[in-house]
């Protein structure tokens, strides 16, 4: 009897110590997730439109496009903060430009439309070049990563054409419409005849649409297709929202746009 005793509670000691290992591994892992979820809400700061990293050294890019570049990295220059100026946008390359000098020194980015991997194998949309130094260095110091946009995704959607510089699109035809995904940094769409696409980069309150490829159909009455590539391919608007309408405004150009349910 008392053998059988000891064994019982030799038993019930090895379960309560199984059990409480158990408990502590779960609370090891819900420690570390919490962890995770608090570090990946702390990570992008307030206000960033458009993050950017890489190695070799390790380096960052924040971009508030209302405040400032902050450019940070392991290696010389240790730390850039710049105002952002107004991008420049290289020919025959689908990619936008922001050079700015300050007091402790130059930052140089470019951003370009084209895919990207990083050594951790995540996929991004952009491919970032920073050339930067600080004022008693000689020469520019070479960074290259991957970055995205933090967009505005309430333009994640189909907008409809209602007007061109004030002027209503006559209803009974087939009305053109823009696409946007920024995720994938592509706005797809309709010319009135032609399917059509390409490349978007979009900013805090801008967007620049790359040069258009459109299938080839004939269609009769194409003046209004003419009419709306010539306006918005290869080309850099301001947007703001009133209710439903979307409004698209290059230095020449004001279109509107309703969102299709």
């Amino acid at each position: 009897m008392k053998k059988v005793i000891v064994t019982l509670v030799v038993i019930v000691s090895l379960m309560a110590c199984k059990d409480a290992k158990k408990n502590q591994k779960n609370t090891v892992e819900t420690k570390e997730v919490v962890k995770i979820t608090q570090k990946e809400k702390t990570k992008i700061p307030e206000g960033v439109d458009f993050i950017a990293s890489g190695d070799n050294p390790s380096w960052s890019l924040l971009i508030d496009f209302d405040n400032a570049m902050n450019f940070t990295s392991l290696d010389r220059p240790k730390k850039l903060t710049t105002p952002v100026p107004e991008p420049n946008i290289p020919q025959d390359t689908n990619a936008l430009n922001y050079s700015a000098e300050t007091e402790a020194g130059i930052l140089q980015v470019t951003i370009f439309k084209k895919p990207c991997i990083t050594n951790a194998n995540e996929d991004f949309s952009y491919k970032v070049h920073i050339e930067a130094k600080e004022k008693d260095m000689g020469n520019y110091k070479t960074f290259e990563g991957c970055g995205k946009y933090i967009g505005d995704y309430r333009l994640n959607d189909i907008w409809a054409l209602e007007t061109i510089d004030g002027k209503a699109i006559d209803k009974t035809m087939k009305r053109p419409n823009l696409e946007f995904n920024l995720r994938n940094g592509q706005v797809f769409g309709f010319g009135g005849c032609n399917r059509i696409n390409g490349t978007l980069v979009v900013e805090k309150d801008s967007l620049a649409i790359g040069a258009l490829a459109s299938t080839k159909m004939m269609c009769p009455n194409a003046e209004l297709e003419t009419q709306f590539l010539q306006i918005v391919n290869n080309m850099k608007f301001h947007y703001k929202y009133k209710n439903l309408i979307l409004i698209l405004t290059s230095a020449e150009h004001t279109l509107t746009f309703r969102k299709i349910d």
